[in-house]
């Protein structure tokens, strides 16, 4: 969550001892206390996306909703999750738990690296577009359903996704 900075770390620290005083500090306390979502959720969304099971994403993005996620800090860690199962896919060298590795290593075996890059893209615009809109879950619901249904969009990337979908069937 501080993204390298030591400064902002030891800050976030202090946010999440004061929030929880006198409870043991455990990883759920700490993502409810920051906002953020745990990797279980990210590997569900993109099951679902690989899937094509937009009722099941759209239902995942209701959950995080009432759960009170920040979700501009959601787009951006998604964006993260999946540049992580994209490095895992053509390096297969990534520093993280064992588990969580073996995870988006299963993920990567499923998904083909441009519709990897494809998503994304859509997340990466998303991200950008999120900062500024009114309505965050409409513009993170309308990302969703894109990547569920690449046959909303014409561009090269999209294209080829469609493609693979038809080949699958």
């Amino acid at each position: 969550a501080a993204d390298g900075s030591m400064r902002d770390a030891l800050s976030i620290l202090d946010q999440c001892i004061a929030f929880n005083i006198g409870k043991e500090l455990t990883y759920e306390n700490v993502l409810d206390t920051i906002g953020a979502v745990d990797i279980d959720v990210f590997a569900r969304l993109l099951d679902c996306v690989i899937k094509l099971d937009v009722v099941g994403a759209i239902d995942l993005v209701d959950e995080v909703v009432w759960q009170g996620r920040e979700l501009s800090r959601f787009v951006s860690e998604f964006t993260w999750f999946l540049r992580n199962v994209l490095l895992v896919k053509v390096s297969q060298k990534l520093d993280m738990s064992a588990e969580n590795l073996e995870r988006l290593r299963q993920l990567a075996a499923q998904i083909d690296t441009d519709a990897l890059i494809r998503y994304i893209n859509i997340f990466s615009d998303t991200s950008a577009n999120i900062k500024y809109a009114v309505q965050k879950r409409i513009v993170l619901e309308l990302a969703v359903i894109k990547l569920c249904k690449p046959e909303m969009e014409t561009d090269y990337s999209a294209l080829l996704d469609r493609v693979r979908v038809l080949e699958q069937k």
